[in-house]
């Protein structure tokens, strides 16, 4: 081609190569000219080394240099050079040949750039241009067309094929798959000596959510992930390897695009590339510190060179209840309270005021109950989500803008939540050797509710069935005597949830910006320096608003006035690192890849308080937002936490012999300013290596293995999540009507030490040390492929708050103490079960086990214990850590049933029940009119004592909150332009302490409020006859009325109790999401210029396998001594969409 030779001809070049690699070569020549070379790996691994010396020559001579040598040569077009290698004997006469046009794309309809059309066993070949077009002259008659492209399947079809017109590649999973991000840099799969769990941007697609917690449940074998409760606003919880501290935060690490940040609820499902987890030391050492607990990498979508392309994502989701709770009807409701006032006050006149005779309640059967969750969680709120993306770009420059628009109504009524995402990536090389990289984002949240999720759940459940009366009247709100029992408390039941809740107002409202910016300068040959700077800042402001017919109005000390309040925070970070980056292959058996690194990292928080009380009573809640001068000043606060700053220095070396034999080794030394001078710096070191089995010679007659890798690693990372002025006193500046003073006198100002523990010079860090066996496989040419890990990790020098002496003015210090341990095992598979050209079908699946211990406390402890915070609760603790045992242990007593008659005395004159000796004695437990008598729960008597009275000593383990397995599994699929999805979590084995049962089914509850129908007539042991007559004093009739009662009375007890009742099996299986899809066939888009539509119908949450009584068993994980609780939470909804996938 003349034209082309005269093109290549343009262009000079200067080369001095000695026995150098033909691809190595190519590199410097695209290097001088901005020509891209095109080949085929195996052609150009298999040539031999060149050695050229020119100055300023024509690009062609040297060309023709290298096919002397290599019997290579080359077809230019534009810019672009195709790499063949002569085949001789094959070529055939030119006489039968001809011109084939076409275009080349994606699976989605986007242009594939560069892709090579290329004569099968010739040197005719050209790439496709910016818009993916080809052109390919002089192709004989019959010959075979191949269309390849990196990480794409390569096709053949024959030169007279009508698909030529429009080719669509597929993406190749085996090399998508072969790059995983580390820290600081990226690494082929295949070179991987640790433990990763990765999951791309396809299987995060394939759930219709704004969460990412959604996306990733169940995906990853040893990563847990969760979120705190079903509000839209809920935190995600993600666990790596169960987590070995005890009192600080278990999570990880969370970067996304390589800047820290406190959780990944912000960031948009459809923006994300994919999500690396690092699960060991030997890859998450790197990061020191802040790596203890693993590291999760997000990486959103980069910038790629070609047209603008454009694409829009759509869906509109409605939810609805999951399932609800069991509570009593009228009948089951009038029914309680009329036993409640016979046993409460002997009488039932204030029952007949409110609810009428006795010999009317069965008319309550006749009449609509209200469930209080249909009003409160009912409906079908609708969501929105709209995703643009656009991006293109030349060579030199590209860019990817995307923005997102998510607006959801909470199955909680009057909850809601509105986002806006914008991020925009620009690339652009400077100049030959030197590329910036920005990274911009915009996000604004609001977020609208009443008060807190919880009050609302359990107002719902709790809240009368009815007002009384047949009639309907209601009792009366304004009614104070109605209103006051005969002690003159209050029936705190005046006003109905949904009243409730409109007397609640809070909005929180969000702004978060980040500008990020890296140059990236290629030295030399193989050497890389890059420089990254961020800067991010976060304001919220979180407004509350309580007005008088509120519960909060109602309580001691606020008149029945309107209160509200204001939380205004400022969060600054900024973050600055460098790292040199050398990498070269040495004789072609010696690969070397080096790094070291510097880094600085600070951040701060801001905030301010204040509140007010006592507004006028008729006044809106936007009203005293605005002005809180109009009520009465309360509190009013300003606090400036200490930065906390970090410097590091790292480096990491990773090194493989024929990529057969590999090591990596990884530092980091972090100083800490949470930590006093001499004890800032921790050194965290960690290495790993690896064995290629399947690359060895004696391994090549094993056929039906296509990959076999061992892997070893040892490790250390640090953990400094505490707050960052425990080492000294920090002073704060107040203003109340509470101040410290001479005579208990009012300050309106004044400055404190505002510590609750006393500090400890001596603080150092906590360290995790990780050690970890892994094989890697993949059999029958990787139609099955896994991975197996054994691990045991320990972490050391706990940062825990200790007890320590009154005297000190403090109860407990935060100090170094004690040793806790994870052992546990994964197993990763995917299969591709079904391949063919209509019809895919694939599976995945993973496992986890995982047990966590407590080694060592503090010198001469074998046990520590610690009491949840839930109010109205019995005893000082209800958490137990024991060494040699379990983290996360519930504490509490044995349920025996319920006392029956024959534990009794009954005294006719008094008309007492008295227990008789050696029954164990529960009557602390019951106060006020519920007086102590059968029907009462009864607890276990475990220690030695000689007395009968049940005490904290009686308390024992009665739960253990670690599941022991969890996992998921799931099928995907398609045939011909359908596709489908479906995938399975699942945890087993471990217990949740449901705190809303012993509302549900005791006394302690509000006045008038509900029952479980557990408490309903035919399982409760009760006191009241069929007659209605209070059989109470009757001790023949009461046994006579309970011999078939299958639980305690609902007057047991009158406060919380830690029991093995409210401790249930939380095990799990979950269809998280299943998910059906149709692309419309090109050939119907194509006249619209659309390149690809997809509609598709999904739900999720839609059962769950589950002996479970509550709403939901997957509970949010806190922190390491008070896990597990079920209490007051927004429920898990129902979701299922409709969305679409456009591109064009």
């Amino acid at each position: 081609m003349p034209d082309q030779a005269q093109a290549q001809k343009e262009k000079t070049v200067t080369l001095n190569v000695q026995n150098e690699t033909v691809e190595n070569v190519f590199v410097q020549l695209g290097k001088q000219t901005g020509l891209k070379f095109f080949y085929d790996q195996n052609v150009v691994n298999t040539a031999p080394r060149i050695s050229i010396k020119v100055k300023n020559s024509p690009l062609q001579t040297v060309l023709d240099k290298i096919t002397e040598q290599t019997n290579l040569f080359f077809n230019r077009d534009n810019n672009t050079i195709s790499v063949g290698k002569q085949k001789i004997g094959n070529d055939v006469p030119k006489s039968k040949t001809r011109t084939i046009k076409g275009t080349v794309v994606d699976e989605t309809g986007e242009s594939v750039i560069g892709a090579t059309v290329m004569v099968k066993g010739t040197t005719n070949g050209v790439t496709t241009n910016l818009d993916g077009n080809y052109t390919l002259n002089d192709v004989p008659d019959g010959a075979t067309i191949l269309i390849s492209y990196i990480g794409y399947q390569t096709v053949e079809l024959k030169s007279g094929s009508k698909e030529l017109a429009k080719i669509t590649l597929k993406e190749n999973s085996e090399l998508l798959d072969e790059v995983v991000v580390l820290g600081y840099g990226n690494i082929r799969r295949s070179d991987v000596t640790g433990s990763i769990a990765s999951v791309s941007s396809e299987s995060i697609s394939k759930v219709a959510s704004a969460s990412v917690a959604d996306a990733l449940a169940g995906k990853m074998a040893g990563v847990q992930i969760t979120t705190t409760d079903g509000a839209l606003d809920a935190e995600i919880s993600i666990r790596v390897r169960g987590g070995g501290s005890i009192t600080q935060d278990n999570s990880p690490l969370f970067l996304v695009d390589g800047f820290p940040v406190d959780d990944l609820s912000g960031i948009p499902p459809t923006d994300i590339e994919s999500i690396d987890v690092l699960k060991e030391a030997s890859m998450t050492a790197v990061y020191g510190a802040r790596g203890a607990n693993g590291v999760v990498i997000v990486t959103t979508k980069n910038p790629k060179m070609g047209k603008t392309s454009v694409q829009f994502n759509s869906y509109v989701q409605t939810r609805t209840l999951a399932g609800k709770l069991p509570v009593m009807n009228n009948y089951e409701f009038v029914m309680a309270e009329y036993e409640y006032q016979m046993i409460r006050k002997g009488s039932a006149d204030t029952f007949i005021k409110n609810f009428g005779y006795y010999d009317d309640i069965d008319l309550y059967k006749y009449t609509d109950s209200t469930d209080w969750q249909d009003e409160v969680l009912g409906g079908n709120p609708i969501s929105q989500y709209y995703n643009l993306t656009i991006s293109g770009g030349s060579e030199k420059t590209k860019f990817n803008l995307s923005y997102n628009r998510n607006k959801d109504e909470g199955q909680l009524i009057g909850s809601g939540l509105s986002r806006n995402n914008i991020i925009l990536k620009l690339n652009h090389e400077l100049f030959r050797n030197l590329k910036l990289e920005t990274n911009a984002t915009y996000r604004t949240r609001t977020i609208d509710g009443a008060g807190t999720s919880g009050t609302n759940i359990v107002t719902a459940l709790r809240f009368r069935p009815t007002n009384g009366l047949t009639s309907g009247a209601s009792l009366d709100p304004d009614d104070d005597d109605e209103n006051l029992d005969e002690d003159g408390n209050s029936l705190n039941q005046r006003y109905t949830p949904l009243e409730e809740n409109k007397q609640n107002y809070r909005k929180r409202e969000e702004t978060a910006i980040s500008l990020k910016a890296a140059l990236v300068w290629d030295m030399f040959k193989g050497m890389q320096f890059r420089s990254e700077y961020g800067i991010s800042t976060t304001d919220s402001n979180d407004d509350q608003f309580y007005g008088a017919l509120s519960s909060t109005a109602s309580a001691a000390g606020m008149n029945n006035m309107p209160s509200a309040k204001r939380t205004k925070t400022h969060k600054e970070s900024y973050r600055l690192a460098n790292t040199l980056t050398y990498r070269n292959l040495f004789r072609k058996i010696h690969n070397v890849n080096l790094m070291l690194g510097q880094e600085i990292n600070h951040s701060q928080n801001n905030n301010t308080f204040m509140s007010a009380r006592y507004f006028p009573v008729s006044i809106t809640a936007e009203a005293a937002l605005e002005n809180f001068a109009l009520g009465t000043p309360h509190q009013s606060t300003s606090y400036k936490a200490a930065p906390d700053r970090t410097a590091s220095f790292f480096g990491r070396g990773l090194y493989d012999y024929k990529s057969l034999y590999y090591a990596t080794f990884t530092f980091r030394a972090d100083g800490s300013t949470k930590f006093a001078p001499g004890k800032q710096w921790g050194v965290f070191p960690a290495g790993s290596i690896a064995w290629r089995l399947s690359k060895e010679k004696w391994m090549k007659s094993v056929r039906f293995i296509s990959e076999l890798k061992l892997r070893a690693s040892y490790g250390l990372a640090g953990n400094n999540r505490i707050s960052d002025d425990l080492w000294h006193n920090i002073y704060r500046v107040y203003s109340g009507s509470s101040a410290p003073g001479f005579n208990n006198e009012e300050y309106n100002y004044y400055q404190f030490a505002d510590q609750t523990y006393l500090y400890d010079p001596d603080l150092r860090w906590e360290t995790t040390i990780t050690r970890n066996l892994g094989l890697d496989f993949g059999i029958f040419k990787n139609r099955l492929t896994g991975t197996v890990d054994v691990y045991w990790n320990t972490t050391k020098d706990l940062l825990v708050p200790s007890i320590i002496p009154n005297s000190s003015g403090y109860s407990r210090q935060m100090t170094n103490v004690g040793r806790t341990s994870n052992r546990g095992v994964e197993l990763s598979l995917n299969g591709k079960i079904v391949q063919t050209k209509n019809f895919n079908l694939s599976a995945s699946f993973n496992v986890a086990f995982n047990k966590n211990k407590v080694d060592k406390l503090s010198s001469g402890e074998t046990e520590w214990k610690t009491k949840a915070s839930l109010s109205n609760w019995y005893g000082t603790y209800n958490y137990k850590m024991e060494v040699g045992k379990s983290m996360g242990l519930i504490y509490g007593f044995v349920n025996d049933g319920f006392y029956t008659v024959d534990d009794f005395n009954f005294d006719e004159t008094t008309k007492k029940w008295t227990l008789k000796p050696g029954v164990p004695d529960n009557s602390s437990f019951s106060s006020g009119n519920f007086s102590f008598k059968p029907g009462a729960m009864k607890f276990k008597k475990l220690s030695d004592s000689d007395s009968d009275l049940i005490t904290e000593e009686d308390m024992t383990v009665i739960g253990n909150t670690n599941p022991k397995v969890t996992g998921g599994f799931g099928l995907s699929g398609s045939w011909k332009n359908l596709d489908f999805t479906a995938f399975f979590n699942y945890m087993c084995d471990f217990d949740v302490f449901n705190v809303n049962k012993l509302y549900l089914n005791s006394a302690v509850r509000r006045n008038y409020s509900n029952l479980s129908t557990n408490m309903n007539l035919a399982r409760r042991f009760r006191y009241v006859d069929d007659a209605g007559v209070n059989v109470s004093s009757d001790p023949v009739a009461l046994a006579a009325l309970n011999q078939n009662a299958a639980t305690y009375s609902w007057m047991s007890v009158t406060q919380g109790i830690t029991m093995s009742d409210l401790i249930e099996d939380g095990s799990f299986l979950r269809l998280s999401t299943l998910t059906v899809g149709y692309t419309f066939p090109q050939r119907w888009l194509s006249r619209l210029g659309v390149k690809s539509l997809r509609l598709y119908f999904s739900g999720s949450n839609l059962f769950t396998l589950t002996g479970y009584s509550g709403y939901d068993p997957e509970v949010n994980i806190q922190k390491g001594l008070t896990p597990g609780i079920d209490n007051n939470v927004t429920p898990r909804s129902r979701v299922y969409t409709l969305g679409m996938n456009l591109n064009f």
